[in-house]
């Protein structure tokens, strides 16, 4: 696999995009249900700073010893880089729970935990000792790939997480705009409903419908499977075939499809018009190109198509690469994003001028799945007054991540700011953007074709 460079991201939320990187690394513990179930399987993007590759050591170097090297590289970037400082031992604690965890999973007897004491250098020679010949009596990837995404998980820190060398394909692919490999469906749960197909891509094709359930995938059965580990089955190599079975509302017998994978690049910006003079554009996601000329087109359209009230969507999108022009199209003097870093710096980032010629009146919906990015995008028009939010909170994941590859194709992604509100200032990563109208949407709901939260907007404009 090529070397990923390391590029400074904004990332997205646990329960959605997070899960599903980290499921694809070896296992996965399906997310809690939320309000609104909708996960899109989109991963995050890259922020403004360039990337810069960093020379790789001879992959058989980093992988002797069960890869110690390639863990000693993630253990100094999370002491060196993560928002907070951290503790060796607590880190390496958890890095030798994991592998032990596996080790144990495979039938190795574990050896007791190296005494740890604090002392970074230390601490690390005394952890080597131990897993070394552990990793040595196993399955060394396994072993590996558990204890750098222990360490990460222990952190409960939605931008800081472990990358197997799939899932960094993956990131890699969709931030550039190259989508990802799969049938193109959205999906919430447990157990996995699909909350959205993709239009023409072989979910679509093969007539499958928002409302589905799947009960079984290949052969494994589904009933009990979250969003992430459901699109670890599903997704894989292109032109590959994936036997579904669905439950569909009203049908009682089960509907039987083999579709073929492939590789579904969304349209990150859906414009269309609702009637009664709204105008209504879906954000799937902040690419790396940006959003702000895609928004920009499909809301000036509106203008020669009677369109006086706007609705943005930003329900399921879960960031990706900051776009000041975005929120510059309707802020046009101020700050429009503040960030903070490991030693308190604030870095912020003011609007360029170059707003809308008419601003319309507007509502954001919002929900769980909205993170990262999108919340930044949401504080910032709610705070300077531009836009009305409706739905639910959204997910409290805002901030910035390093993602660093590892050297064996596998990355570390490390939370180097957090994210303030531009006007209130107040800390958004872990609160989230609280609408000013909260409206559920329920999985009934989806099945069902009911849209309360989009309704509530439609009202709110008077349409």
């Amino acid at each position: 696999m090529n070397q990923t460079p390391r590029a400074r991201l904004a990332l997205l939320l646990p329960l959605a995009i997070l899960t599903l990187l980290l499921a694809a690394s070896c296992t996965s513990t399906p997310p809690r249900l939320t309000e609104t179930p909708t996960v899109t399987p989109i991963p995050a993007t890259a922020t403004p700073a360039g990337p810069t590759a960093t020379p790789t050591p001879d992959l058989a170097v980093l992988l002797k010893d069960g890869g110690i090297a390639i863990i000693r590289t993630a253990y100094d970037r999370l002491l060196d880089e993560y928002i907070e400082p951290l503790k060796p031992n607590d880190v390496l604690a958890e890095a030798w729970a994991g592998a032990a965890s596996e080790a144990a999973a495979e039938g190795i007897a574990v050896p007791a935990r190296p005494a740890l004491s604090g002392d970074r250098e230390g601490d690390f020679a005394a952890f080597r000792d131990a897993y070394v010949p552990l990793a040595a009596s196993g399955d060394a990837t396994k072993l590996r790939y558990a204890a750098l995404r222990t360490m990460a998980q222990s952190l409960h820190d939605c931008h800081t997480f472990f990358l197997s060398p799939v899932a960094a394909d993956t990131i890699n692919e969709t931030r550039e705009g190259q989508g990802s490999v799969g049938i193109g469906v959205e999906l919430g749960g447990p157990p996995p409903l699909v909350t959205g197909v993709i239009g023409g891509g072989p979910a679509d094709r093969a007539g499958i419908r928002v409302g589905d359930r799947i009960a079984r995938i290949d052969d494994a059965d589904a009933s009990q499977l979250g969003p992430a580990s459901a699109f670890e089955l599903i997704n894989g190599k292109e032109d590959t075939t994936v036997r579904l079975q669905l439950r569909r509302p009203g049908e009682a017998a089960p509907v039987e499809l083999a579709i073929t994978r492939a590789r579904v690049i969304p349209q990150n910006v859906e414009p269309r018009v609702l009637g009664g003079g709204i105008g209504y554009v879906r954000v799937r996601n902040f690419v790396q190109e940006g959003i702000h000329g895609p928004l920009r087109d499909a809301l000036t359209s509106f203008e020669a198509q009677g369109v006086t009230r706007w609705i943005i969507d930003l329900r399921d999108d879960p960031g990706g690469q900051f776009d000041g022009d975005a929120i510059s199209l309707f802020v046009k003097d101020g700050v429009t994003t503040r960030t903070r870093n490991r030693d308190g710096k604030l870095d912020e980032t003011r609007a360029s001028g170059e707003t809308l010629p008419v601003v319309r009146p507007m509502v954001l919906l919002t929900n769980n799945g909205t993170g990262s990015v999108a919340e930044a995008f949401a504080a910032a028009l709610q705070e300077y007054g531009v836009a009305y939010v409706i739905g639910a909170k959204t997910n409290g994941c805002v901030g910035y991540t390093d993602i660093g590859d590892l050297g064996d194709g596998s990355s570390m992604a490390v939370t180097t700011h957090v994210n303030l509100g531009p006007v209130t200032n107040k800390l958004l990563n872990g609160v989230g953007v609280i609408p000013d109208e909260p409206v559920t949407r329920t999985q009934s709901n989806i099945v069902n074709g009911v849209d309360p939260q989009l309704d509530a907007a439609i009202a709110h404009l008077g349409g």
